[in-house]
């Protein structure tokens, strides 16, 4: 890349970045609505996706006629909720230049999923109460979820109703403007450019801060066997495109498109899917390799992380690193250039502030690959492209030994939360709950 390209990259994010921040500002009138506290289930960060096949006799059903409601302090509420629709197994996005769509749009079908937040769950309710309580016209049907928590080993509840006019909460928790790629919530907002992230803010006493990223960092240093060629790539060699979306009370689903480039040819494409949630982004992925890598390379190997523009006085935490943590002040000291660990997590903490960061992957892929925790604390590192010099800090995974990974399909998945108010230790909690998710039933119904 020509110092003449990088200039023109900069300059073009930092448009982009006003473009941001100006609809950031005009969506800051009326923020969404900010998820808890929770009810019996303590899960700030776990959504419940149940297909509609587990609701016995709701095929065919409109999904305007569906409402969920949980009794929380004797007061039954509707709670937000969205129905995603699928086809089969595939999301049907209906907004964006290549929208997907149900083929019964608004009709529940076996496959659709009912999204809801487990924090939103109440306590139990009798049939009277689900019958004369829910609000809206009484149900004609109605079915009860229940919710485990084997942490805690509590119990939450939320009800499906069927009416002609269900109960609906005018509640929130994400707002999203396809035309800037920016998703908001009451605890941070997220902007893209080109489909990849370069703004990040959060919320701090109803305010929101300032942008806290420069970039993704998506890179790769790969060798030919016999050393024949030596090829590094970068998050900007390749075509990356949203092309479609859809926007609910509960969680906004993104799907994009990115191609890699290397000298004007297109090695690979993959569509990707992001899921924000009120307090958390989730992005799963997956990649099948025909061959191994090492049938063409002597060595692969690959970095991804965040490169923070500023933050000064936030201490970095992860395995291997001390109680304390380490000071970011864009300086690395001995301990820090020492620092060599691996694991699947690290988190950033300033006071209550705290963003946390979880890598999980599939058994075939923790056997192949050697992964170690990347920590960059430099005001003065140049790394293009970049549109703000110095990593202050950069933060992220290495993957070692890529050439090694043997023909096979191979799934991850890239979690951050916002940890809001935190409180020292409240990471194990979080690393707790993903080791044990909750169980969902349907136990109950009423209705034809």
């Amino acid at each position: 890349m020509t110092r003449r390209e990088a200039s023109h990259i900069a300059t073009g994010r930092v448009y982009a970045l006003a473009l941001l921040i100006t609809l950031s500002a005009r969506v800051a009138a009326e923020p969404p609505a900010a998820l808890g506290p929770c009810g019996p289930v303590d899960r700030p960060y776990d959504p419940v996706e149940l297909p509609a096949a587990r609701f016995r006799d709701l095929k065919g059903t409109a999904v305007g006629r569906l409402g969920l409601v949980a009794l929380r302090q004797g007061r039954v509420r509707p709670i937000p909720f969205q129905v995603d629709q699928r086809n089969g197994r595939k999301l049907a996005l209906p907004e964006g230049p290549q929208p997907t769509r149900a083929e019964r749009a608004g009709i529940l079908g076996p496959d659709d999923l009912v999204v809801f937040m487990a924090c939103d769950a109440g306590e139990r309710m009798t049939s009277a109460d689900v019958e004369q309580r829910s609000g809206g016209t009484a149900p004609s049907r109605w079915r009860e979820i229940r919710l485990d928590d084997p942490l805690d080993h509590t119990a939450g509840f939320v009800y499906l109703v069927v009416a002609d006019a269900p109960p609906a909460s005018p509640a929130r928790y994400v707002a999203y403007d396809g035309r800037g790629d920016l998703v908001s919530t009451a605890r941070y907002r997220v902007g893209m450019v080109n489909a990849l992230p370069n703004y990040f803010a959060l919320f701090s006493d109803g305010a929101v801060g300032p942008n806290l990223l420069d970039g993704l960092r998506l890179r790769a240093d790969a060798t030919l066997l016999a050393k024949l060629a030596h090829w590094t790539l970068d998050e900007q060699q390749g075509e990356h495109e949203l092309i479609a979306w859809k926007a609910g009370p509960v969680r906004v689903v993104r799907r994009s498109l990115h191609q890699v480039l290397v000298v004007g040819i297109h090695l690979t494409a993959a569509r990707a899917h992001s899921y924000f949630y009120p307090r958390h982004v989730f992005g799963p992925g997956s990649m099948k390799l025909p061959l191994s890598p090492g049938w063409v390379f002597r060595d692969i190997t690959a970095l991804g992380g965040a490169d923070f523009r500023d933050l000064r006085g936030w201490r970095y935490h992860a395995p291997g690193t001390p109680a304390e943590g380490f000071r970011v002040d864009g300086h690395m000291d001995e301990a820090e250039r020492a620092f060599d660990a691996s694991g699947d997590w690290f988190l950033l903490t300033r006071g209550e502030a705290a963003i946390m960061m979880v890598t999980r992957m599939s058994e075939n892929l923790r056997r192949g690959l050697r992964i170690k925790l990347v920590y960059v604390d430099d005001a003065d590192r140049r790394a293009p492209p970049e549109a703000v010099p110095g990593s202050v800090p950069l933060v992220g995974y290495r993957g070692l030994d890529v050439e090694r990974l043997p023909a096979d399909r191979y799934q991850f998945q890239l979690r951050i939360f916002v940890l809001s108010p935190y409180h020292a230790g409240d990471e194990r909690r979080v690393l707790a709950q993903l080791d044990a998710p909750l169980t969902v039933d349907v136990t109950g119904e009423a209705g034809p």
